[in-house]
């Protein structure tokens, strides 16, 4: 399995997550010249939310923070995953308002996706207002990112599962230049800064991009069926 950690396999139930900036409208490149990361039929077949949300068992029912959200690409995926409710954020009044106005046009109240304006080095959330948080294409780019994101757990409910999706560093038709590119390991490694206990990847779901997965380590009890007999 390419989930590189062993606790986090047990752990794949628990879990849900959402964050992201990846559709934001700046422009993006790989050696120099730009390759704008914009809606098109093909944005899906690189992007894959169904093959993300594969890996996030516990989307369906959950409340997702989907942080850095950027043009609400993720968010309005979420709500198709079965996410009860979506909250999105992010520091551009812009994006905000782009989101506002897809949700009203396609009939999404605040019970079901709520669009709120944070900041920079603000969550936007209350502590344990979400099931999980996502993050997308926006992780190399966030401001005191250490101490952001434990802010940002902070609003998870146990096990606080963050989930973060980004660029590997190689070359590919969209996304940011190699130099602002992170490898998963690189994030993974911070994630113990953060204070996540069970941190795993993905290197390999997603075309150009790893997911990173990082919790609190939860022991699962015994089944009935585990319990050792007396000697």
């Amino acid at each position: 399995m390419e989930l590189r950690s062993a606790l986090i396999i047990g752990l794949l139930p628990l879990i849900a997550i959402a964050c992201e900036n990846g559709a934001s409208s700046s422009s993006s490149s790989t050696s120099g010249t730009n390759t704008p990361i914009t809606p098109s039929a093909d944005e899906s077949s690189w992007r894959q939310p169904g093959t993300l949300f594969s890996v996030l068992p516990m989307i369906p029912g959950s409340t997702v923070a989907n942080i850095m959200a950027g043009d609400g690409y993720y968010a309005f995926e979420l709500l198709k995953a079965g996410a009860a409710k979506v909250i999105a954020i992010d520091p551009e009044e812009s994006n905000v308002e782009r989101i506002r106005e897809k949700a009203e046009a396609l009939g999404f109240g605040p019970d079901k996706l709520e669009v709120r304006h944070a900041p920079l080095g603000t969550t936007g959330l209350q502590n344990g207002e979400a099931d999980l948080a996502l993050c997308v294409h926006s992780y190399p780019n966030l401001p005191d990112r250490i101490n952001y994101l434990r802010k940002v757990r902070t609003a998870l409910k146990s096990p606080a599962p963050l989930v973060l999706v980004d660029f590997n560093p190689a070359d590919s038709p969209v996304g940011p230049p190699l130099d602002q590119r992170w490898s998963d390991q690189q994030v993974m490694d911070e994630m113990e800064l953060v204070g996540a206990t069970d941190i795993g990847a993905y290197s390999k779901k997603l075309p150009y991009q790893w997911i990173v997965i990082a919790l609190d380590f939860v022991e699962i009890p015994d089944g009935p069926g585990d319990e050792v007999a007396p000697g």
